[in-house]
Order: C-alpha cells, then sequence, then structure tokens
C-alpha cells in the first residue's frame, strides 16, 4: 500500500511539473528609455498589462524643441553672450550652441563653436552636458592660442540666465562665468501613470493622460512600440498620438537607446 501510495504521489507531482512547461509564458511588460527625432524628444518608461486593477506603469517624457515654462529641464541651443571673468575683469565672448542630444528626460548634451569678441581670431569649441539646471562645459581654443582650455560648471536660474565658477589650463583665478536671461529655455517634461496597456509578443500598446500642472495637461496621449532587437537603432520601433489606445499614432526615429517587451 505504502508503495502504491508512493507512486500515485510521484505520478501526480510530474503531471503538475507536465502542465506547468506546457503553460505559455504570457508578455507583460514593456520598458526602455529611448532618444527620439523630428523633434528632438526623450522617453523612458515601464508599461504593465496584468489585467483590470494595479499599478499599470509610468512614463517620463520629454520634447525637447518644445518650450514650456516651469519644467525645470532646459534647453541651451541657439547663439548666446558668454562673460568670463577673471577676478572681476570681464571678457566678452559669443558662444552658438549648434547641437543638442538629449540623454534622458532631464539631461542632454550640447556642442557648438565660439569666439572672444574684442578679437575673433580667438576661436574655439565648445563641448558640455546639462542635467536638470546644473551645466558643465569645456571650451577649447582652436585658433589664436590653440589648445588653451577652459573648464567651467554652474548653475541654470528661473529665467534662463547662467552663472558659475571655472577653471583653465593657464591656472588662472579666480575664474567666474555668467550668460544673461534667456540663454536657455525650458522645455516640455513630464511623469506620467500609465492608464492603459496591451502588450503581447514583441508589440506592446500603452497610453496615458499628461498630468495637471504640465503643458498640454489633460491631453490624452497612446504609444505603440516594437521590439526588434538590441540596440533600439536596431530594428526597435516607436509611435504615438493623441487619443485612448486604440488612436492612431505617428512614427518617430530611435536615434539611441532601446526598448524591451516581454
Amino acid at each position: 500500500m505504502k508503495r502504491l501510495s508512493f507512486l500515485l504521489a510521484i505520478g501526480a507531482s510530474l503531471a503538475l511539473s507536465a502542465t506547468a512547461i506546457a503553460a505559455p509564458s504570457r508578455f507583460t511588460h514593456a520598458t526602455g528609455s529611448v532618444g527620439l527625432a523630428a523633434p528632438q524628444q526623450y522617453a523612458a518608461f515601464n508599461a504593465f498589462d496584468y489585467g483590470a486593477t494595479g499599478d499599470r506603469g509610468t512614463v517620463s517624457y520629454t520634447n525637447f524643441e518644445f518650450a514650456a515654462a516651469g519644467s525645470g529641464v532646459w534647453n541651451i541651443g541657439g547663439s548666446h553672450a558668454l562673460t568670463t571673468f577673471l577676478g572681476a575683469a570681464p571678457y566678452a565672448h559669443t558662444m552658438n550652441i549648434d547641437t543638442i542630444v538629449p540623454t534622458s528626460p532631464t539631461s542632454s548634451t550640447f556642442s557648438g563653436t565660439g569666439f572672444y569678441n574684442a578679437d575673433p581670431s580667438y576661436t574655439w569649441t565648445v563641448t558640455g552636458t546639462i542635467n536638470g539646471s546644473a551645466i558643465d562645459y569645456l571650451i577649447v581654443y582652436t585658433g589664436t592660442s590653440a589648445g588653451y582650455s577652459f573648464h567651467a560648471t554652474g548653475t541654470i536660474a528661473a529665467d534662463g540666465s547662467m552663472s558659475g565658477s571655472a577653471t583653465d589650463s593657464a591656472l588662472q583665478e579666480p575664474l567666474s562665468w555668467s550668460m544673461p536671461a534667456g540663454s536657455a529655455f525650458e522645455v516640455l517634461s513630464y511623469t506620467a501613470q500609465v492608464n492603459c496597456a496591451v502588450i503581447g509578443g514583441s508589440d506592446a500598446t500603452f497610453g496615458f493622460v499628461i498630468p495637471a500642472g504640465s503643458a498640454l495637461a489633460g491631453t490624452p496621449v497612446v504609444v505603440r512600440v516594437h521590439d526588434g532587437g538590441t540596440p533600439g537603432t536596431n530594428g526597435d520601433t516607436w509611435a504615438h498620438g493623441v487619443g485612448s489606445c486604440g488612436a492612431a499614432t505617428s512614427p518617430y526615429t530611435i536615434v539611441s537607446g532601446n526598448l524591451v517587451v516581454h
């Protein structure tokens, strides 16, 4: 009798294991961080599809070309007056930022050129980063005094002015710098709760509403993504539009990052 009970227990265990192995896996999660082009955008998201209730995830999104005061995310593109100071002595420059590359919903890199106003033979290049209201950049001279470098850090104020301290390759001190109001502008940026999600295979559709306090607050947005491999530029797709989960969307080119549907 004991032998029979043991065999029955083993049989039941094998049956359960076979059932578990045979059960199909369910794709319930889409996640990723991607830079998008035309216009320059960045999105980081988690979306979950597991029934009618519960947390469905969040989306953090920034359009770096859409001006929107109060977001705390900045774009420094354009031509700006830059004044550097050795002690109290000012030196006027012109900075031209022609490239902005989003690296997250709250950060970007930038690059450009410039010159010393009193003698434009002092030309230079600039590369830098912005993370929230913090700015960090490096100027390297390319014309007269080629090779001289000026490394600056500072803060962007609410009016778009900037200021901070610096060091240089000539070991001069104290060095500081400033740029006037309006040199940077805030852009559309928000974090929203996902309110619908349909996920399966390598595809996901999810929706959310732009939250109160943001530009375009109350606007429903739908996103469709496809996981085509790694990195995201190797076959992933992203499209979004205005409306609920069934609304039409427009595609945007992924230029960096990756998304995963699993």
